[in-house]
């Protein structure tokens, strides 16, 4: 998986999303930031993160979905909806709790950095 853009803001209003390890130049002030000076091991945390979240969005429905789909092509379409409902509770109960986990931990390990240009 490839990394995460890093949202970097410049003193003069100017904002963009650059890979890591590239060099960023302003065009309205011509400022140069370098986001090779973010340690990568900040990054690789960042990215780790990215994957848990996207295995905890995506994993449960579909498994979820793999065990009921045959059950209601098989057995009864009683299965299907209970698939619909439980796809529904997770999206309204679960995930919430798992974004405002995640938006809080990318907030906490991304605080930390602060580019100054060069």
């Amino acid at each position: 998986m490839r990394l995460p853009p890093i949202s970097l803001r410049c003193d003069c209003g100017t904002s963009a999303s650059v890979p890591y390890g590239e060099r960023w130049t302003c065009p309205e002030c011509g400022k140069t930031y370098d986001t090779t000076s973010i340690p990568r091991a900040d990054v690789d945390e960042l990215a780790a993160g990215v994957r848990r979240y996207r295995l905890l969005t995506l994993g449960p429905p579909l498994a979820a979905a793999v065990v009921l789909v045959p059950l209601a092509v098989l057995v009864d379409v009683s299965w299907g909806f209970m698939l619909f409902f439980l796809t529904l509770a997770y999206g309204l109960f679960v995930l919430p709790r798992i974004r405002r986990r995640a938006r809080r931990h990318v907030r906490e390990s991304t605080s930390r950095w602060t580019l100054e240009h060069e």
